[in-house]
């Protein structure tokens, strides 16, 4: 991104402003100040000292910017840190933007400079009148919530990449082997059976050791998967026992369980989406809501040259990849509803018309249960099983 001077002229908006720009490297914050009615900018490079954090001198140049009595607005990028400081920022007063980009540059003789204060500058250059793109910032609740479904798919891929390795072995052998993944109990049970065949002296004898090493490397996956079940049965519980409590503002649990009336849409997604994303009334319409899984085409379009480059595939492929399944899933449960009369003739092709088709169902359905969700619009011949108990 690159920017040539700032464009704000009215007075209303210089007036009591101040800009902070934080570049947030490992060993060095590197800070710029911009105040706008002065029209100044200052340069800190805030480092680790004996007594004191860099984030803490951070924190406290932001305390005294805000005695000024002046608005101040913290810009800086997404990345390692989080959004603690974010959180941070903010209980001391200041309004917090976190900016989803990675490539703060200027280009000068064909070369592309980058310096940890060039990126403070443009930060603290930005003003909160301007149209960038920034990052919501979750509630401690909605970022655990997040963890929780990250730390789910994480076991989940290991027990497949422990499958995966056991599986790939087996194959170099004169055994029978397993064509899909199996639990830990039943890979048990095939290696005693095998280590009595005659085939089994055949096999590498480090390879035979190396199976119990990866058959108790499942059972620890596979028991990790069993407890952290339970730790989201616990958090669900927890969740349904604040949502009937006086002043609640916390929507994921009615969330839930609306997506859970229909057909086809499962205890996992119904959770998984909710959690991963946050609130949805945060968004302001559905178009919104469907970008946010990168569903949304990317046309490109330069005098008479026009093509399509697919989805634009922004987010959490993860997100994008629970949407493509939820739409397939509405597709075989949900033959009724509109979303699926519209594509069921290309669905029912083969090769990359249906896979565009899958896509297209999965960008409407998004959009169609967000409108369910946060404007109460029925989704047309959707089949309800479990309707919500007032």
């Amino acid at each position: 991104m690159q920017r040539k001077g700032n464009s704000i002229r009215s007075e209303s908006q210089v007036k009591n402003q101040i800009s902070v720009g934080i570049d947030m490297g490992g060993s060095l914050w590197a800070t710029a100040v911009q105040d706008w009615e002065a029209g100044k900018m200052s340069y800190y490079g805030l480092k680790d000292k004996v007594d004191q954090s860099k984030e803490d001198r951070v924190f406290e140049l932001v305390a005294k910017l805000l005695q000024r009595g002046k608005r101040v607005d913290v810009f800086y990028e997404a990345g390692r840190y989080g959004y603690w400081p974010a959180r941070k920022l903010i209980a001391l007063g200041a309004n917090v933007h976190i900016l989803p980009i990675n490539k703060l540059k200027v280009i000068m003789s064909g070369k592309t400079i980058k310096t940890d204060k060039l990126d403070a500058k443009f930060l603290a250059g930005l003003h909160p009148s301007d149209h960038i793109p920034t990052v919501y910032i979750p509630t401690l609740e909605e970022e655990g919530r997040r963890d929780a479904e990250r730390e789910w798919d994480r076991i989940k891929e290991s027990i497949g990449r422990v499958n995966a390795q056991m599986i790939s072995l087996i194959e170099r052998t004169p055994l029978s082997n397993f064509q899909s993944h199996h639990t830990a109990a039943e890979w048990r049970k095939a290696i005693a059976k095998w280590s009595k065949l005659p085939e089994w002296a055949e096999c590498p004898s480090l390879l035979r050791l190396r199976l119990p090493n990866l058959l108790a490397e499942l059972e620890l996956f596979e028991k990790e998967l069993a407890a952290w079940k339970q730790t989201i049965q616990k958090f669900q519980e927890h969740d349904e026992e604040t949502s009937k409590q006086n002043g609640n503002t916390d929507s994921t649990a009615e969330t839930v369980r609306k997506l859970q009336q229909f057909r086809g849409v499962g205890d996992r997604l119904s959770r998984h989406l909710p959690w991963e994303i946050g609130d949805f009334h945060r968004f302001a319409t559905g178009k919104q809501f469907a970008a946010f899984f990168g569903l949304t085409p990317c046309p490109y379009a330069s005098g008479t040259m026009k093509r399509d480059q697919g989805i634009s595939k922004a987010g959490r492929k993860s997100l994008r990849k629970m949407a493509i399944e939820c739409a397939w899933l509405w597709y075989r449960w949900q033959k009724e509803s509109w979303l699926v009369k519209k594509w069921a003739d290309r669905l029912a092709q083969k090769g990359r018309s249906r896979r565009t088709a899958i896509v297209a169902l999965a960008r409407q359905l998004m959009v169609a249960l967000w409108r369910y969700v946060a404007k109460g619009e029925a989704i047309e011949g959707a089949v309800i099983n479990r309707a919500i108990v007032a």
